[in-house]
């Protein structure tokens, strides 16, 4: 049977790697990735088709493994400003967005250039998630808040933000958790999909990103922990603090806005965890679910009876597990990556900003002249062996040739149009 789908994980311990990839119908590892320490949570990704990523636990430093090789890449250094809570990569594998505490940092990856700092946020950022589409990213934090950003502006350049702030705020802003939000899930469609958010408050929410409108708040009388969708998105996984899978289908949704999950509800339960789920992930063929745990298993289940297929004994508490589609670079031996990396910049760096005009000028000459002259003798006069006199008079005769210049442009322009006024006439 040719291997279409592996599921992707990591423990706390790291003893014997920091990331493995496993075949889901025979529960047998194919690939493991080596060093870096371990995986912290939610910062386990995949970069397009040709790199896997994780952050350090410890550290504030991003691992790169080639998605063929154990080791990771060689000549970078992607060190970040602070220790990451939740990492993402737009699906083109052309942008990183990080969660450092309150906020979330924004590199290109082909460049390493960070392009702009979110501050949105009042408590640490717990989930990062890009549309499939990758126009838009979606963070969730401690704060209950969960914002959706619109890439392209909040990557425009920093010195356009500074005139017009609007450009990077949030498309939207849901407030509706009261407690922090443990995982998002986000489906098909670009902007057009639908987005789950669960939080210990007991509550998950759908929303409809399109329009930003709360489609429906589940109510359950467990604190929630994970949470998925098939791939047809008519049923939700949730996963409980107590170790408990919840299913719940919205083939048939409730007529009221709010629902509170019924004995009936309940009956749709997978049990085999006897500690927290941190991790749910569902196949591409709606057949198989896949879990992790605190109590270091990693479940494959049949969803349709909802019983234990297999587990797989981890050292420790899994800490970041899910299904993908095998990309084409994981099992090859000559390695063709798309994707330019780059060492990451741990500031913006504000040189390559577009110069833009916000006062309107009657005399745009003298008035570039005077801004010329103030920089150039404020940049100089530090220099002792600088003779102010000499520049200045530099500048006065740089003004007087730009004021010929113009002249000569304008007389020549009104002489060409009286030219051409004399011989119509005649």
């Amino acid at each position: 049977m040719e291997l279409l789908e592996v599921a992707i994980t990591s423990e706390t311990t790291g003893q014997l790697w920091n990331s493995s990839v496993w075949d889901v119908h025979l529960g047998t590892s194919l690939m493991s990735y080596k060093g870096g320490g371990v995986a912290a949570p939610r910062t386990l990704c995949l970069i397009n088709e040709d790199y896997i990523a994780s952050i350090e636990r410890t550290k504030p430093i991003l691992h790169v493994w080639p998605l063929n090789s154990h080791e990771q890449v060689q000549g970078f250094r992607f060190v970040l400003p602070g220790r990451p809570t939740s990492l993402a990569f737009s699906p083109s594998g052309n942008y990183c967005v990080a969660g450092i505490e309150e906020k979330i940092y924004i590199w290109q990856m082909s460049s390493g250039s960070l392009l702009n700092i979110l501050t949105r946020h009042y408590q640490t950022v717990t989930n990062l998630k890009f549309t499939d589409d990758g126009s838009h990213f979606i963070s969730a934090g401690e704060d209950g808040i969960v914002l959706v950003w619109t890439l392209n502006n909040v990557i425009t350049n920093p010195g356009i933000q500074m005139i017009s702030q609007s450009n990077s705020d949030p498309l939207y802003i849901f407030s509706d958790h009261s407690l922090p939000v443990k995982d998002i899930f986000i489906g098909k469609g670009g902007i057009r999909c639908r987005l789950i958010t669960i939080s210990i408050d007991r509550t998950c929410k759908i929303y409809d990103l399109s329009s930003g409108e709360l489609l429906l708040n589940v109510v359950f009388d467990k604190s929630l922990s994970a949470v998925t969708m098939d791939i047809m998105e008519m049923n939700i996984f949730v996963g409980t603090v107590d170790g408990e899978i919840l299913q719940y289908s919205i083939a048939n949704p409730p007529r009221v806005r709010e629902y509170h999950i019924s004995d009936k509800d309940k009956s749709l339960i997978f049990s085999g965890h006897t500690k927290a789920v941190t991790c749910l992930s569902a196949s591409l063929d709606g057949k198989t679910l896949i879990s992790g745990s605190n109590d270091t298993n990693l479940i494959v289940w049949h969803i349709n009876s909802r019983q234990k297929t297999y587990s797989i004994a981890h050292r420790g508490p899994i800490t970041n597990a899910f299904l993908t589609v095998v990309p084409k670079n994981m099992f090859t031996t000559v390695f063709n990556p798309s994707i330019v990396l780059h060492s990451f910049q741990r500031s913006i760096d504000f040189s390559s900003d577009i110069e833009v005009l916000t006062k309107e000028s009657n005399n745009f000459w003298d008035d570039c002249a005077n801004e010329f002259s103030d920089a150039g003798v404020n940049q100089l006069s530090s220099n002792s062996d600088f003779n102010s006199e000499k520049l200045k008079a530099e500048i006065n005769k740089l003004k007087d040739i730009n004021k010929s210049l113009y002249q000569f442009a304008i007389n020549n322009i009104l002489e060409g149009a009286k030219s051409k006024d004399i011989v119509k006439l005649n």
